[in-house]
């Protein structure tokens, strides 16, 4: 571990990092900060840029804008009421009534710093639990494999989105979706597509990415847009108030406390995400507080909601990486773009990737701690920019970013038949969303298909025939044993949900 690290601080030490570092972080919240863009948005865009360069600076890109738009999204919830990420949608609750009020400069220096205070915290949860997890992973062979990906798949579905059986139709058709092609084991042609695509392995992972992110939100934006009036502008919040004080910091230390550790805690779990943990995190620090503080109730303008919020969504961010890195699952749709990218660089994410790539993975850390520190410096440079900014109209920036999508999916194989695969998914994408129908949970399936093929039948394979393999091992009886109880637990709460909706 230490001569990794040792090893990752001349992969750092360069000035292309820096500069891309410099450049990264302010772009991510400037987009973050515009509502409809947002990190995932950001890096799909960006995504096929990093065909070609060095893992190091590829990542360090990608991720400078994904930390920067987590921060980013706060700001205009808290200036127009209007999240810029999903994520930032509980800190509307205090953050826009402490705007009104004239606290708006109060609530964005609370924000800055529970949200880099609690990504860096969750960062360093990152690189102890992904070590650790990887010397276990190490001891798992094909059918442990297996029923890890179906649990994560199996919750993925059944956390993300208000209905049941709608996450479990984006798991349906992503696994569907990921069979396009040859047959993984023996080359063999599936669903016909020799004679309509050509002899294609499998969709394109980075057109299938940016058509279900990036064009579904240009899609759902633009129907947005035409229903509003010409020349609307987002708002006209000026940054207001006082600085936040040592008395504040410290009676809502004990709400960044509680949505650190949510956070963090339910980032290591797939499918729960960044906004389920800012909205639990909130009620959590609502009930420790009693609903009130010394100023002012929650959701009235009580800057610890602003604090917990931001702090919960924040500090998934690192933890959610942890099973991305060692089992190769992804546990968010930002971490399935982050695999992309990983996989454009040649990089397998999983057990061996600290003995083969050990190097990058500790830059990739260090650089991480670093945007984290970073973004406190821009996060207050850049408030009075990015407020001016939000007075604009922002949708000026969609022909550009489906410019770049085009430009970039098409320049990876120079082939039209993955511009028209990117746009399919885009439409796809977005009748899923107008239907609402969560679209994480089918690229995490398609990204998982092919692995959760192989490792099904390669259980067969060693087993010779014997299904018995998948349920001999202790390890899969505890992960079968989890899949039943997780899947209960997700049937009686939405049981309750729909008694509660009744009533």
């Amino acid at each position: 571990m230490l001569e990794a690290l040792q090893s990752a601080i001349p992969l750092i030490a360069t000035l292309e990092v820096l500069i891309i570092m410099l450049i990264g972080i302010p772009i991510g919240l400037i987009l973050g900060a515009i509502p409809g863009i947002g990190g995932m948005v950001g890096v799909g865009v960006l995504l096929p840029l990093t065909f070609g360069m060095d893992p190091v600076p590829a990542m360090v890109l990608l991720i400078s804008i994904y930390k920067g738009a987590i921060l980013g999204g706060s700001f205009s919830a808290i200036l127009i009421n209007t999240p810029g990420e999903a994520s930032s949608a509980p800190t509307c609750f205090d953050g826009y009534p402490l705007s009104n009020k004239g606290f708006s400069k109060k609530a964005m220096q609370a924000s800055i710093f529970s949200s880099a205070f609690a990504d860096l915290f969750s960062d360093f949860v990152l690189i102890i639990g992904s070590f650790a997890l990887a010397m276990v992973a190490l001891q798992f062979g094909p059918s442990q494999i297996f029923w890890v990906i179906v649990f994560s798949l199996l919750m993925t579905g059944c956390l993300t989105g208000t209905h049941l059986w709608k996450g479990l139709l984006s798991i349906a058709l992503g696994l569907f979706i990921g069979t396009i092609g040859l047959d993984p084991m023996i080359g063999s042609p599936r669903l016909g597509v020799v004679p309509i695509l050509g002899r294609l392995e499998g969709l394109e992972l980075v057109a299938v990415l940016l058509g279900v992110f990036a064009l579904s939100e240009i899609f759902i934006n633009a129907e947005v847009s035409k229903r509003k009036a010409p020349g609307h502008k987002l708002g006209e919040k000026k940054l207001t108030g006082p600085s936040i004080t040592f008395s504040e910091i410290k009676e809502s230390f004990k709400a960044f406390l509680i949505g650190t550790a949510y956070g963090s805690a339910t980032g290591i779990l797939p499918g729960i995400g960044t906004s389920a943990a800012a909205f639990l995190s909130y009620a959590l620090a609502r009930q420790a507080y009693g609903g009130k503080t010394k100023t002012a109730k929650f959701g009235e303008g009580a800057l610890p909601g602003v604090v917990a919020s931001e702090a919960g969504n924040n500090a998934v961010s690192g933890a959610n990486l942890i099973p991305l890195l060692t089992l190769g699952i992804p546990g968010s749709a930002i971490a399935a773009l982050l695999l992309g990218a990983l996989m454009l660089q040649g990089i397998t994410p999983g057990p061996m990737i600290f003995i083969e790539h050990g190097p990058v993975v500790y830059a990739i850390f260090l650089l991480m701690i670093i945007s984290n520190l970073l973004n406190v410096i821009y996060g207050h440079l850049l408030i009075k920019p990015i407020t001016r900014l939000l007075k604009g109209n922002p949708s000026i920036i969609y022909p550009v970013v489906l410019l770049v999508c085009f430009t970039g999916v098409y320049s990876l194989n120079h082939r039209l038949l993955d511009l028209g695969v990117m746009l399919a998914m885009g439409i796809l994408a977005y009748l899923l969303r107008k239907g609402g129908v969560p679209i994480a949970p089918m690229v995490i399936a398609f990204i998982l298909t092919t692995l959760l093929e192989r490792n099904f039948r390669l259980s067969l394979t060693l087993s010779r025939g014997d299904f018995g393999i998948f349920i001999d091992s202790p390890i899969n009886q505890v992960v079968i044993g989890m899949c039943a109880i997780g899947l209960i637990l997700v049937i009686i709460q939405h049981l309750r949900e729909r008694k509660l909706s009744s009533e």
